[in-house]
């Protein structure tokens, strides 16, 4: 049995909105295509695994970057894949002659728009320059003392976009050497700051969280608070009416949502609609990686646990960055939360069932597929194509949330 992984970093503008997503595959031959020239792995990936109709499920509907790794690909490039969302992703390790020179030129002749990967500024990519659409430059490597080199690239209207960047200063220095977009973890690392308390609307949505993960439901109680915020008012009735549901009801009020969803899905939904509405001011990318992230988990447990524990798989995917959005310490939203212990345990250190489920998803996330392989609980997916269980669950994200 071969397996496909596909995972999704974002790329951010400069007011940290998400612009596109970086589209990462698995370009192991032995552990997606066996006997296949790994110059072709990425594009047969994309063909099989029934990408073409869900790159835009995947990106959300942004912009979508694929890497190719050789020029075979780019010769062989599928013109059915939208060139207004799509980009081609040029690695750098292509080697720069007269062939690849003609490849770009037919590519963009086509309307598609090319980056330039990992960019080291020598001079060998001089002849290729006038083709590029975007140069990616991984500031890891090339450090940060970077104005005489990209000054060339602002000069002509080159967009840049910096890679790895990691933390918070490293981003503002960015932003002050006139990068356009982003890539990196930076979004994800809480600064540290003084203690910071909650706002009002923020302690009522977390109340209400509360309230939906308690052993008994009290409806009534659920009711009110979400009756005393449009808001949620409209999400909820938005989302009982969409179709998810397939449009068979039309719900008129909060009682009657709430009896027509029935207990596990009002756990669910609550869970989502207050993670949307606590998010405003972080980037947007954090909220749809927690509802696709929580998702998978679930659609993971079922097939390696049972039915019985999805809610509890699904509610810890869902939490997992609630400390970044709050802007407070995970301890603080565990502290107002009566979760279980394992639940607990898991959002905490990363351990028991659904903390090793957590991980593994991490994984999965950063597109660390060695690792990913080496997984405990991925041993138990034997048989299961994870990166289409990833595909569905960006369908119901998209679904959820827009």
């Amino acid at each position: 049995m071969s397996y496909s992984y596909i995972a999704r970093q974002p790329i951010l503008t400069r007011d940290q909105k998400v612009f596109g997503y970086e589209l990462l595959f698995r370009n192991s031959t032995e552990n997606s295509f066996p006997n296949i020239d790994p110059n072709e792995a990425t594009s047969k990936l994309l063909l099989q695994q029934h990408l073409l109709g869900d790159i835009q499920t995947l990106c959300m509907g942004k912009q979508a970057f694929i890497n190719f790794h050789a020029r075979t690909l780019l010769n062989d490039f599928p013109s059915f894949l939208n060139a207004r969302t799509v980009w081609v992703e040029l690695l750098e390790t292509v080697g720069v002659d007269a062939p690849l020179l003609e490849a770009c030129s037919a590519t963009r002749a086509k309307g598609y728009r090319i980056a330039l990967d990992d960019h080291d500024f020598a001079g060998q990519w001089e002849p290729l320059i006038p083709m590029i659409n975007m140069v990616k430059v991984d500031i890891q490597e090339q450090g940060l003392e970077l104005d005489e080199k990209i000054r060339f690239f602002k000069e002509k209207g080159v967009p840049l976009l910096a890679e790895r960047v990691e933390t918070r200063s490293e981003f503002e220095r960015c932003l002050e050497l006139g990068f356009d977009y982003f890539q990196g973890f930076f979004f994800e690392k809480p600064q540290i700051v003084q203690q910071k308390s909650l706002a009002p609307n923020r302690i009522s949505m977390l109340t209400l969280l509360s309230e939906a993960h308690k052993k008994e439901l009290d409806l009534d109680t659920i009711r009110q608070a979400i009756e005393q915020d449009l808001s949620l008012t409209y999400s909820l009735l938005k989302l009982v009416n969409s179709a998810l549901y397939g449009g068979r009801k039309k719900i008129e009020n909060i009682q009657h949502a709430l009896v027509y969803l029935g207990t596990t899905e009002i756990r669910r939904f609550i869970t989502l609609i207050v993670l949307a509405n606590v998010s405003a001011g972080p980037p947007e990318e954090l909220t749809i990686k927690s509802v696709t992230r929580a998702r998978f988990m679930e659609l993971v447990t079922v097939e390696i646990l049972n039915e019985k524990h999805r809610s509890s798989a699904f509610l810890t995917g869902m939490l997992s960055l609630l400390d970044i959005i709050l802007g407070v310490s995970m301890q603080e939203v565990l502290r107002q939360l009566p979760l279980s212990s394992e639940i607990t345990k898991a959002l905490k250190n990363r351990e028991g069932v659904w903390g090793y489920l957590l991980q593994m998803t991490e994984l999965y996330e950063r597109g660390e597929w060695e690792a990913l392989d080496k997984h405990p609980l991925k041993q138990k997916l034997n048989g299961t194509d994870i990166g289409q269980l990833y595909i569905d669950a960006s369908q119901w994200c998209r679904l959820a949330l827009f």
